[in-house]
């Protein structure tokens, strides 16, 4: 088995981060076109964000519509409203945003996550693809193995390795071909292989969990057991982090969203060298503290909307903010493939302005 358990729970996690960020990004302002190179990097913003040349380095674009048709030496990294790939990627693809088009040939990975992820007839990944998505669709050539995720799962490409989906649907296309085996975790009434399908290895149909386990009750009662002390501890902070969701929500994924990708890498990197072991030590305690944190400021926002006039200000209103809104959404995350998805847009935007609120304290200047 190419992908173990653990390891597909990591990738649609981190697909999952990325997609809600760039789906919050949406609702910022429109920035004006720009294309900024540092050394062989290309960096490509705005509401329409072209780049149709040859980079040397890596192609790195973000914004409204995005569309690549050139060749890159590096990797490709995008994350946006609607993003169209074409070309040659020499070496990884990372793309997040709400409908993702790839028709690509990819050196090494692909990892995407979006609203609508489409690996289109023309193309081709030379290793490993992990996609996660509402609407998963391969009708390309995946050389390596296939991870994905997603509301409803389209395969009807070709994949040289093993392919794992986990779902609300599989369609398994006449033109589909997979050299390994398939593994998936799908209900039974919404699986579709066609007869014409070519499948070398095995089929495995593994369970649907159904039911509430002890870690669901668990999991509960720890965020509002953590999110009330935080708030009762943190009042202002949390208020005011709080407010700042629905003044800047494009500025506050992406901060969510760059400490997220970056700090762990950062952390990896400091790791490898026993003086920085230490620092990348405390840096990962920080890191973890952060987002197990990250929802109560959503959470609080959230409570102040339903509550309306009814909410009331302090250390008492903070609370009582953040226990309906943190009700709400833990109600709203059991729900299967949506939940998912609300929760971890959440904690994106969630972390995203407590880092911002951090920085105008330590600043002494209001966001």
């Amino acid at each position: 088995m190419v992908f173990q358990t653990h390891g597909r729970r990591f990738l649609a996690l981190l697909g999952a981060v990325l997609m809600a960020s760039t789906l919050s990004c949406g609702r910022s302002e429109q920035l004006q076109n720009e294309i900024t190179r540092r050394g062989e990097d290309v960096l490509a913003t705005g509401s329409m964000a072209t780049v149709m040349d040859s980079v040397p380095g890596d192609a790195i674009l973000a914004g409204g519509d995005l569309s690549f048709a050139g060749a890159t030496g590096g990797d490709y990294l995008g994350a946006g409203g609607k993003q169209a790939v074409t070309g040659r990627i020499h070496g990884s693809l990372r793309a997040a945003g709400g409908e993702v088009h790839v028709a690509a040939a990819v050196d090494r990975n692909t990892t995407i996550a979006g609203g609508t992820v489409e690996l289109d007839s023309a193309a081709v990944i030379a290793r490993n693809a992990y996609l996660i998505g509402g609407t998963v669709q391969v009708n390309g050539t995946v050389r390596g193995g296939l991870l994905a995720s997603g509301g409803a799962i389209i395969l009807n490409g070709v994949v040289g390795r093993d392919v794992e989906v986990a779902g609300g649907a599989l369609h398994i296309g006449p033109h589909a071909q997979i050299a390994g085996n398939l593994r998936y975790r799908v209900p039974a009434g919404k699986v579709r292989i066609d007869p014409a399908a070519r499948i070398t290895g095995t089929v495995t149909a593994l369970p649907v969990s159904t039911g509430w386990r002890l870690w669901h009750v668990l999991w509960i009662l720890g965020f509002l057991v953590v999110g009330a002390v935080a708030v009762a501890l943190f009042p202002r902070f949390m208020a005011e982090a709080a407010e700042i969701l629905p003044q800047r929500p494009g500025r506050s994924a992406l901060v969510g969203l760059g400490w997220a990708i970056l700090v762990p890498i950062a952390i990896c990197v400091a790791a490898i060298t026993i003086i920085g072991l230490p620092l990348a030590l405390l840096t990962a305690a920080v890191y973890v503290i952060l987002v197990c944190l990250a929802s109560i400021p959503f959470a609080v926002w959230l409570g102040q909307l339903l509550l309306g006039a009814r909410a009331r200000k302090g250390r008492e209103g903070a609370l009582v903010n953040f226990l309906v809104g943190g009700l709400l959404l833990l109600v709203v995350g059991i729900i299967p493939v949506v939940g998912g998805w609300v929760s971890l847009v959440a904690g994106v935007l969630g972390l995203g302005t407590i880092l911002l609120q951090s920085q105008a304290l330590r600043e002494g200047q209001p966001v």
